[in-house]
């Protein structure tokens, strides 16, 4: 045991580098710390947990997508999962991934990590405390991956589904353009056909 840690302090007081990933070093922990974080170039970002509100509205909407989803192309639908950043993987090993609250995505070989290529739509719930994260860091960052489609959904006061913005990638300047401000009922075209009345997800 460490020093620091014989003191009653965590170890990343006194050595902040303990608290940065290379992926080999990320995929030896274990569960239950694994899912409590989100990894940028490296650099740890621990994340909150969410209200029953905002569990269940995620829930709800990727078992709305699941069950719109056609037969083919082959396509995924799943919450809270590692995603891997690509284009923003870096020479020395640090990895990035988020864990979007809900993630359309192209089949992969079962057992396989999923990739911001393989992503066609991701969403975040806004949470208390996480609004500029949702709405500035991921908003550049999934551009940046080159994901089609951005889904950020809004909760009022008494964490019912209040909005949904939808915002679609603009390829040559890899940014995203606000397309629509869904109120009362989500409808997509893209990446297929589905319409979810908003009190469907307030359940």
């Amino acid at each position: 045991m460490s020093e620091t840690m014989m003191n009653g302090l965590p170890e990343w007081a006194s050595d902040p580098q303990t608290l940065t990933l290379t992926e080999d070093r990320y995929d030896t922990l274990p569960d239950q710390v694994r899912k409590l974080i989100e990894v940028i170039d490296g650099n740890v970002i621990f994340c909150q947990s969410g209200t029953p509100e905002h569990s269940d509205v995620c829930r709800r909407l990727a078992n709305a997508l699941e069950a719109a989803k056609p037969e083919e192309p082959c396509q995924w639908v799943s919450t809270d999962i590692d995603m891997y950043f690509v284009k923003r993987r870096r020479l020395d090993g640090k990895l990035s991934f988020r864990r979007p609250d809900v993630l359309v995505y192209g089949c992969i070989e079962r057992g396989g990590k999923v990739a911001t290529t393989d992503a066609e739509l991701v969403v975040e719930v806004v949470s208390p405390g996480s609004g500029y994260t949702d709405t500035v860091d991921k908003l550049a960052e999934y551009a940046h991956e080159g994901i089609p489609i951005y889904l950020v959904v809004y909760l009022d006061d008494e964490f019912y589904v209040r909005s949904i913005r939808e915002y679609r990638l603009d390829w040559p300047s890899r940014t995203y353009r606000l397309a629509e401000t869904h109120e009362g009922v989500l409808e997509l075209e893209r990446p297929f056909p589905v319409s979810v009345p908003f009190k469907e997800l307030d359940g």
